[in-house]
């Protein structure tokens, strides 16, 4: 799918599905621009963080970016989430009502609980049918915005901004639409958004080679980012660290991502001395026996540090665990002065 090696046969298996999967994406936004399909309208402005790949790309991060930009200039924001990988996914459920965050990542899905937990005073609420997520945040919360976390597919909701990530390092895979690529849609899809964001930015050497690329299909404003490491948090009390707490410490990194290479990249620039890994299909649910084998690892390991993301650390923590550490990372944009206009100006 990353387009990484050759896969001969099951390649072309995975092509000729995708020629059916790539029409039936036609086909809907046909349907969506011909009016066949209806879209619906929330009373209030709405802006959409999504992408066109699958995977990390920085959703989560750049919704807690828009989320707390809103917050400093004086919003009431409520964000709207699929709640991907949660235990039931048909309902709308309330992961945060601005004051306490009552469901766990099971529950709730675990990007949502961290958004909430970044921002524990914005409410968070999880379902399928955004606008149905929308219509009861508006009867509970009465905001006034809202922040739709991956939500560039999903074209039944109106919105006022349409945000796409496009990760620099691998901006687009193969080319190839799922199953054969990562590619949610055609690179055609990106004539709908209203403002590019171009994540990890600092990772590759020509960024202005990747701006041309995608100005072949769209005309939106372009903007650069970077993850900038936070600190570090101890899983099960809360406690933080300063980055230099890893400097020349042996570490056994594991995550359940949807790019553990970047992870494990960014341990070793904060001086890291990577010992063990152990990557986990992302959104992965942890067990007591997980967390047993990792500690067994860490031991055989020179006693290494656990350290894991930010977003296993949410799903790990109803488990205790000691001694594990997670890294918090911000996302920020270069063109800041501007990042903040061009969000404030669309509303």
């Amino acid at each position: 799918m990353y387009g990484r090696k050759s896969s001969g046969i099951p390649g072309a298996l995975l092509f000729f599905i995708s020629l059916f999967y790539g029409t039936a994406v036609h086909l809907r936004a046909l349907a969506y621009g011909w009016g066949l399909l209806r879209t619906r309208e929330l009373p209030l402005p709405v802006i959409s963080v999504g992408n066109i790949t699958l995977g990390g790309t920085g959703k989560t991060p750049a919704t807690v970016n828009i989320t707390g930009i809103l917050l400093k200039h004086g919003r009431k924001p409520v964000v709207l989430s699929r709640g991907y990988g949660r235990s039931d996914r048909s309902a709308v459920l309330v992961v945060s009502d601005g004051i306490a965050t009552p469901l766990d990542p099971v529950s709730g899905g675990d990007e949502p609980v961290l958004i909430a937990r970044r921002h524990p005073g914005v409410p968070v609420v999880v379902g399928a049918d955004r606008y149905r997520s929308g219509t009861v945040a508006i009867g509970r919360f009465h905001p006034d915005i809202a922040v739709l976390d991956d939500g560039f597919q999903h074209i039944r909701l109106q919105r006022d901004l349409n945000i796409v990530l496009i990760d620099a390092v691998d901006p687009f895979g193969s080319g190839k639409l799922f199953p054969a690529g990562i590619l949610r849609e055609p690179l055609t899809a990106l004539k709908r958004a209203d403002i590019v964001l171009i994540t990890r930015a600092d990772r590759i050497e020509n960024v202005t080679l990747l701006k041309a690329r995608i100005r072949q299909f769209t005309g939106a404003p372009i903007f650069t980012a970077r993850y900038s490491p936070k600190d570090l948090m101890n899983v099960a009390t809360g406690e933080t660290q300063p980055l230099d707490f890893l400097a020349g410490k042996p570490v056994f990194a594991f995550a359940g991502i949807a790019r553990p290479d970047s992870f494990i990249s960014l341990l070793q620039t904060l001086g890291a001395d990577i010992s063990g890994t152990a990557v986990f299909p992302d959104h992965y649910s942890y067990t007591r026996s997980d967390l047993a084998d990792l500690v067994r690892k860490a031991d055989e390991c020179n006693s290494a540090l656990l350290v894991t993301t930010e977003k296993d650390g949410v799903r790990l923590k109803d488990l205790a665990p000691k001694g594990i550490f997670a890294v918090r990372i911000d996302l920020e944009v270069v063109e800041h002065n501007a990042w903040e206009e061009a969000l404030l100006k669309a509303l």
